[in-house]
């Protein structure tokens, strides 16, 4: 099967400036709407009710810095938990050393070697976490490093840390699939917004070729943009 097409603007101008357009283009249509109809009348209702919808529906959908906040928070808050896991496995370690002083064996067991390689990914860490608590839990290994001076809410926390890790993790990934659909969901409607005025615009330039006052209040440039190049057919032709 083939996948599908990625969705795109068929404008280049800012959303907001597009938008603002369209509730001024639609004012002016809806004042000359019967001579609009009378030559097309594809442009009767329900376009008028068709456009405004697609205006409002545009408006309607959170602008992408907003999305983008969330998403921001979302990292920022997974950061501090990969730091607060770091710091927490970095103490098990210090705990580990003074309980088998130059015991490398024991550092492997708790997966020293792997702290480098594990301290920034999200996806590694919390499984060095897992493991060091999964460790440090055993008998042998708990009451020396209990008599040493490590908590044991600080080893149940490494559990607890790995956990919070992998969550947020999930959340920042939601946060980041939903920025897309957020962005999606807003070029469709926006594109829709374009297509109305544009053909309304484009309309414009024979309903008022004679009509110079008019036809200045329909034109619209958008560079190279996807716009219509002609309007439809005349119905009167």
């Amino acid at each position: 099967m083939q996948r599908p097409e990625i969705v795109t603007r068929n404008f280049h101008k800012p959303d907001e400036e597009v938008l603002q357009q369209s509730d001024v283009k639609l004012a002016s249509f809806i004042e000359n709407k019967s001579q609009f109809v009378d030559r097309f009348t594809q442009l009767a209702d329900p376009f008028t009710t068709e456009w405004a919808a697609a205006t409002t529906t545009a408006r309607s959908i959170a602008p992408d810095y907003a999305s983008l906040a969330s998403q921001s928070s979302e990292t920022d808050a997974l950061k501090a938990l990969i730091n607060q896991g770091c710091n927490l496995f970095q103490t098990l370690i210090l705990y580990v050393r003074l309980a088998f002083p130059d015991d490398a064996s024991v550092l492997r067991v708790f997966g020293q070697p792997q702290y480098d390689a594990a301290r920034k990914s999200q996806l590694k860490l919390p499984k060095l976490l897992q493991n060091a608590f999964n460790e440090a839990s055993k008998p042998e290994y708990k009451a020396a490093l209990i008599a040493k001076g490590m908590k044991e809410a600080e080893i149940a926390l490494l559990k607890t840390m790995a956990d919070s890790i992998v969550n947020q993790g999930l959340v920042q990934e939601k946060a980041m699939n939903n920025r897309s659909l957020d962005a999606n969901k807003r070029i469709v409607a926006l594109n829709m917004v374009w297509e109305k005025m544009s053909l309304v615009c484009q309309c414009a330039k024979l309903v008022f070729q004679n009509d110079a006052t008019r036809y200045n209040l329909f034109l619209l440039s958008d560079g190279d943009s996807n716009a219509p190049t002609s309007p439809p057919p005349d119905n009167n032709q």
